[in-house]
């Protein structure tokens, strides 16, 4: 096991044995000491040891410490402070330019000021609320300060990248007034210093809402046939990609808990959705505003948007889908005259019914076959006539309810169908309830 170096020298003897062999500037030099009085920033403390050590040298010179001497030339050198004095006063001379700082080359306050500013400056002009820094180093940078840390066995060093996240967030905050938020930045900013560029990563805009549906044949998402044509004339995904202009996204995604078919409306309280915008603009938006340009689009189509949301709130969405319950409204044909007491009889059949069904038919070509359970928890009736008649239906999310009816050729048991030994065909279908479960 490694000890560090300082519980056998104090810090001067250490930073004397580093000055000695590398040329460090004082944000480098600091940065190996970072966690010894955190209330300093790397350059001050950087600039504290050197001033510190060169003192000590000095006094052991005057005391007549011959080798103090040979270490104080390296070290002034190597510290690359502007001592003249000292130098003339020990006839030390040094021929050509100063060394350059071994680990970024004198660059490190250079890159901290220039990028700050870049950033700075989009923020402000992007009315940013909050942001964060990323930092992408050269790979010999990193090896040349972990080298250093092992030679001397430091324990109380960080790394240059972690510096200059800290130091570029700070002064961005300071030229901006905008906070550093660890947790959900509107924009991260990536300074790579490989090719010295900036990358932003603007987190998506997630708005939490409900959409009713008041006609039919009308998808979910946009749905193209294989020669480019579309199948259906609208889509909630339209009226979305609509409000593209005023989000200032690049894209829009709908995240929506669950799904009706194209042919079944969704009235009632509505199903939940999260539009995601991605790449926004601004991330303050007037809900009414965009809820009302939403509105507009099509008067088959309407929107209640609650609040924005986080994007863990799109698995709470969808999970809940699966987890609460829904009511249907069915208007069902029956080959077989029925009457009134089949229908009661139905009623009763039902109460709480766990239901076995096999991905139906209809969907295997986009759906694995399985075999999931789901529960009805209740069913209503009304008689209309001998081969008609209304069912409401309360069960559970995932439910295939047109299968429920039908019986999928045996593949939903039990079924309507088979209670009313009958064949059955679900005419209409209507969502009329969306149990919100977040």
């Amino acid at each position: 096991m490694l000890y560090s170096a300082m519980n056998s020298d104090g810090i001067t003897t250490i930073v004397i044995k580093i000055l000695k062999k590398y040329p460090l500037c004082d944000r480098c030099l600091g940065r190996l000491f970072a966690r010894l009085s955190k209330n300093l920033g790397n350059d001050e403390r950087g600039k504290a040891l050197k001033i510190t050590t060169i003192m000590e040298l000095h006094k052991m010179v005057l005391e007549g410490n011959k080798e103090a001497l040979n270490d104080l030339k390296e070290v002034l050198i190597n510290s690359k402070m502007p001592l003249i004095g000292l130098l003339k006063e020990f006839n030390i001379s040094y021929q050509g330019d100063a060394p350059r700082c071994y680990i970024c080359e004198d660059r490190l306050n250079e890159v901290i000021d220039t990028f700050s500013e870049l950033i700075a400056k989009n923020i402000v002009e992007s009315k940013r609320e909050s942001f964060l820094i990323g930092v992408v180093v050269p790979h010999n940078l990193i090896e040349k300060e972990l080298n250093i840390a092992r030679e001397f066995q430091l324990q109380y060093w960080e790394s240059i990248k972690r510096e200059l996240k800290r130091e570029i967030g700070k002064k961005v905050q300071q030229l901006t007034g905008v906070k550093v938020d660890f947790e959900a930045p509107q924009v991260t900013y990536i300074v790579n210093l490989i090719n010295n560029t900036i990358k932003m990563e603007i987190r998506s805009l997630f708005i939490y809402g409900v959409y009713k549906k008041f006609g039919r044949m009308i998808s979910q998402k946009i749905w193209l046939r294989k020669d480019g044509t579309r199948k259906y004339k609208l889509a909630i995904e339209d009226a979305i990609k609509s409000t593209l202009i005023y989000v200032k996204a690049s894209d829009a995604v709908m995240h929506i808990a669950g799904r009706e078919d194209v042919d079944v409306r969704m009235l009632g309280n509505g199903r939940p959705i999260i539009l995601e915008y991605k790449n926004p603009y601004i991330h303050t938006i007037d809900l009414k505003t965009l809820n009302d340009t939403l509105n507009s689009f099509s008067p088959w189509i309407k929107f209640n948007l609650k609040m924005t949301v986080r994007r863990n709130f799109v698995s709470r969405v969808k999970k809940g889908s699966t987890e609460a319950f829904k009511i249907y409204r069915a208007i069902i044909y029956s080959d077989k005259a029925l009457s009134s007491k089949d229908l009661v009889k139905l009623e009763k059949e039902f109460e709480g019914k766990i239901v076995m069904q096999r991905t139906p038919t209809r969907v295997l070509s986009r759906k694995r076959d399985r075999v999931r359970y789901r529960q009805v928890y209740q069913v209503k009736t009304l008689y209309i006539q001998p081969h008609l008649f209304e069912a409401l239906i309360k069960c559970e999310g995932g439910l295939y309810v047109k299968e429920l009816i039908t019986g999928d050729n045996g593949r939903t048991l039990p079924s309507f169908s088979q209670a009313l030994n009958s064949t059955l065909n679900c005419l209409m279908l209507d969502v009329l309830y969306v149990h919100e479960h977040i």
